[in-house]
C-alpha cells in the first residue's frame, strides 16, 4: 500500500476548500460548498430524509422508512523516519491498514412528527493488517492488536417539524463544530444524549445539546467526555501534561482518565445571511473544561467571476468545576482569505496562532477530541492545535470537470509551516514542521459542482497523500538533561497515504 511514487505531485499549497462558495453544478443548480473550517471527508448529508412523506398509520411509517448506506474501502499507510538520538542515525517505523466497511441504517418514515432510527458501523480486515503496524486508528486497536468491528452508533428517537428538530439517543452530530463527525478512517464519532435545533427566527439557527458519551472513530464503545478528550497524565516521554491542581485518583499509573464520566452541555447561535454568517458556541464538560468558539466570514463579489471571502475564528478553554485534568487557560485564533472563481478554480491562505501556557494543560494544547478540529490550519495530519503554534497556510482547489480539462475530477493542493516553541528553556517544546498535501477526487456521478469532502451518492474514488518534513537541529540531549526526561527517537520526516473507494446511496 505504498504510494510514494506520486510525492512528485505534493506543491507548495495548503489550507484548506472551507467557507461557502456558490457554484453551478452541470445540471444548473446551485452547489454550496460546505462551510466547515475543519478537514473532514463527509459520509452524508446531515439530515437525509428531510423531505419524507409523513406516514398516517404505524405500518406507513416502517413500510416507507429510509434506508441509508456506505460501502467503503479504505487504506492508509505511513512511512516514517526516525532519528535515533544517541547515533544520528535514521530507522523506519511504518504503521498501515487496510479495511471495508462503512454504515448501513434504517429511518421510518414520521408519524406525527417522530421517527426512530438505527445506524450499524463495520470495519472488517481486508488484506494486510499487522499488529506490528498498528497505531493509525482505522480499525479498532484496543488491547494492542488490530481488530475488525462492528458497533450500533446511532439509534434514536426523532421529533422533527419546519422550524424544530429534537433528536434523543445515540447520533450523528455533524454540523456543531467542536462536536463533529472526523470521519477521516471508517466511522465517525458519534454522541449520545440529546440535541434540538430551532429556525424560527429567519436565518438564526438556535442549536443545543446534552451530550453523555461519544464514541471514538474506531471503537465499540461509547465513553465520558473527558475520557473522549483523551486527557492524559503523561505523553509517551514522561513529560508530565496535568498541571496546577488535580486530583490524582483521576489518572491510573501515566496514562489516561479514569475518573468519574462527565457529561457535556453545548449552545451554539448560527446567524447566516446571503453575504456573511456569525457563529457564537459555548461547551461546556462538567469539572472539566469550558470551551467558547466564536467564527464568521464576509463575502462579496468583486467582479462578475470572483467572489472573495475573508473569515475570522476564536476560540477559549478555561478549566472548570473541580478541573478534574488541571487547569486549563488556554485560546487560539485564525485568519483565512479566499479567492473563488466561478470557472472552477479556489485559492485560500490563513494563519492561525495558540497560546502558550506552562500553567496550563499541555502547554496550552487545545482540547479537540469531540470532533474535526476546527482551526484553519488542520490538515491531513496536522491540526496545528498544539501549544505555542503559529501555522501559516496556503492551497488551491481546481474542479477539473467544470474547466473543461478532466472530467468528474477536482484536485487541491496545500502547504503550511508549523512554527512551534522550541527552546531549550520550555518544557512544552516541540520540532518545527511543514506539511504538503495532494489530494484528487473522482466521482462517477458527477462531472462538477463537487468539492473535496462533498457528499454525494453513487460512485467515488478519493486519494490523499501528505509529506510532513520536520527540523532536528536541535539540542536534544540538552533539552531532556533541562527537562527531567527522556526519549529515544525524534520525527524527521514522513509520508502519508490514504485512500477511500466510496459507494454511498
Amino acid at each position: 500500500m505504498k504510494f510514494n511514487s506520486l510525492i512528485f505531485l505534493c506543491l507548495s499549497f495548503s489550507s484548506l476548500f472551507a467557507l461557502e462558495n456558490n457554484n453551478k453544478n452541470e445540471d444548473g443548480k446551485v452547489f454550496l460548498a460546505p462551510r466547515l473550517a475543519g478537514d473532514s471527508l463527509a459520509i452524508r448529508n446531515y439530515d437525509k430524509n428531510t423531505t419524507s412523506t409523513e406516514a398516517t398509520t404505524l405500518k406507513d411509517a416502517f413500510s416507507q422508512g429510509t434506508v441509508k448506506g456506505l460501502i467503503r474501502y479504505s487504506a492508509q499507510y505511513r512511512d516514517t523516519n526516525l532519528l535515533t538520538i544517541q547515533d544520528g542515525t535514521s530507522k523506519a517505523s511504518v504503521k498501515q491498514y487496510s479495511a471495508l466497511g462503512g454504515f448501513l441504517g434504517y429511518e421510518t418514515a414520521p408519524l406525527f412528527n417522530t421517527s426512530v432510527g438505527a445506524t450499524f458501523y463495520t470495519a472488517q480486515k481486508l488484506g494486510n493488517n499487522p499488529d506490528s503496524r498498528r497505531g493509525l486508528g482505522g480499525l479498532n486497536e484496543d488491547g494492542g492488536t488490530t481488530k475488525s468491528y462492528t458497533v450500533l452508533g446511532e439509534a434514536f428517537l426523532k421529533v422533527k417539524d419546519q422550524n424544530n428538530r429534537l433528536v434523543i439517543g445515540r447520533q450523528e452530530m455533524p454540523n456543531y463544530r467542536f462536536v463533529s463527525l472526523s470521519n477521516i478512517r471508517f466511522s465517525p464519532f458519534t454522541h449520545e444524549g440529546a440535541s434540538y435545533e430551532n429556525t424560527l427566527i429567519d436565518g438564526l439557527q438556535v442549536n443545543l445539546a446534552y451530550i453523555t458519551r461519544q464514541k471514538d472513530r474506531n471503537s465499540e464503545n461509547f465513553e465520558g467526555m473527558v475520557r473522549a478528550a483523551r486527557a492524559s497524565k503523561k505523553n509517551s516521554a514522561g513529560k508530565t501534561l496535568v498541571r496546577g491542581s488535580w486530583d490524582t485518583n483521576n489518572f491510573i499509573g501515566n496514562g489516561r482518565y479514569t475518573g468519574e464520566s462527565k457529561a457535556m452541555g453545548m449552545l451554539g447561535l448560527v446567524y447566516k445571511q446571503d453575504t456573511y454568517a456569525l457563529e457564537a458556541w459555548d461547551y461546556h464538560v462538567s469539572d472539566f473544561v469550558n470551551t467558547v468558539y466564536l467564527y464568521g466570514d464576509y463575502s462579496f463579489k468583486a467582479s462578475q467571476d470572483l467572489t472573495l471571502t475573508a473569515a475570522l475564528q476564536y476560540g477559549n478553554q478555561q478549566d472548570s468545576g473541580t478541573h478534574v485534568a488541571g487547569n486549563v487557560d488556554t485560546w487560539f485564533y485564525g485568519l483565512k482569505a479566499q479567492a473563488s472563481l466561478d470557472s472552477g478554480m479556489t485559492f485560500f491562505t490563513a494563519f492561525n496562532q495558540v497560546a502558550y501556557n506552562e500553567n496550563s494543560y499541555d502547554g496550552g494544547t487545545i482540547f479537540v477530541r469531540w470532533g474535526t478540529p476546527q482551526m484553519f490550519n488542520s490538515y491531513q495530519v496536522q491540526d496545528s492545535e498544539l501549544a505555542g503554534t503559529s501555522s501559516y497556510g496556503v492551497g488551491a482547489q481546481f474542479e477539473l470537470g467544470k474547466l473543461g480539462l478532466v472530467p468528474n475530477t477536482v484536485i487541491r493542493f496545500r502547504h503550511a509551516y508549523y512554527d512551534m516553541p522550541d527552546a531549550l528553556t520550555q518544557k512544552d517544546a516541540r520540532q518545527d514542521r511543514a506539511e504538503s498535501t495532494f489530494d484528487l477526487r473522482y466521482s462517477f456521478t458527477k462531472n462538477d459542482g463537487f468539492g473535496i469532502f462533498t457528499t454525494m451518492q453513487g460512485l467515488s474514488v478519493q486519494f490523499r497523500m501528505a509529506y510532513d518534513k520536520y527540523k532536528t537541529d536541535y539540542d536534544f540531549a540538552a533539552y531532556q538533561l533541562e527537562n527531567g526526561y527522556s526519549f529515544k527517537t525524534v520525527t524527521q520526516d514522513f509520508i502519508d497515504t490514504r485512500i477511500y473507494v466510496d459507494y454511498n446511496f
